[in-house]
Order: structure tokens, then C-alpha cells, then sequence
């Protein structure tokens, strides 16, 4: 399987995190959600990060 030339592993393992969050915030406590928003910035900081070079 080859990946693409702009594949970011970063991106994906914070998305992936991200989604854990959500999953618990639905099965455990309804805080969860703050990591999941902490995961999203993150995530659009290392988008627009990649974009500028």
C-alpha cells in the first residue's frame, strides 16, 4: 500500500484520539468532549502550519 505524497501521520493519529474522545463523552462523562475540542485545534494548527510552507 503506498500513501499519498502529502500524508500527514500527525493528522491522523490526533483525528484518531479525537473520535476516542468523542466515543467517551457519549459512554462515560459528558466532559470528555473538552479533550476532543483540545484535539480539533491541534489539529487545524498543524493544517494551516503546513499550508504557509
Amino acid at each position: 500500500m503506498k500513501l499519498p505524497k502529502n500524508f500527514n501521520l500527525k493528522v491522523v493519529i490526533f483525528s484518531l484520539i479525537a473520535l476516542g474522545f468523542i466515543a467517551l463523552t457519549f459512554l462515560v462523562n459528558p466532559y470528555f468532549i473538552i479533550g476532543a475540542v483540545v484535539f480539533m485545534l491541534l489539529n487545524q494548527r498543524e493544517l494551516k502550519g503546513k499550508k504557509k510552507s
